[in-house]
């Protein structure tokens, strides 16, 4: 699994563009960066998919925020948050996370 996930981490953008500390920053902005960079790259399914199976405890993986080894996405309705939700994570159910992997 080691190395699987190495070989990722050598294919994906993660590598490429910002930093490390990027990926596992505790500030909004910086995972909000992280999840744009994952958008974009060509293995982001299989990330996470490795995320999901290894329990990973921090971090963006695959475009997902993963924080105490529980897996938040930022989805946004249109227009602007309500003020009581501005900065708040949503909590991605795991289920619709692995059937995203399974489709892909």
């Amino acid at each position: 699994m080691k190395q699987q996930l190495t070989e990722l981490q050598e294919l994906g953008r993660c590598s490429h563009e910002g930093s490390h500390e990027l990926f596992f920053s505790e500030k909004p902005a910086d995972l909000a960066a992280a999840q744009r960079i994952c958008g974009r790259c060509p293995v982001r399914i299989k990330c996470l998919e490795v995320a999901l199976r290894e329990g990973h405890e921090w971090g963006v993986w695959g475009g997902v925020i993963f924080w105490d080894g529980q897996p938040y996405h930022r989805r946004r309705s249109r227009g602007r948050p309500r003020r009581s939700e501005v900065g708040l994570p949503i909590e991605a159910d795991t289920r619709e996370l692995w059937e995203q992997v399974k489709s892909a």
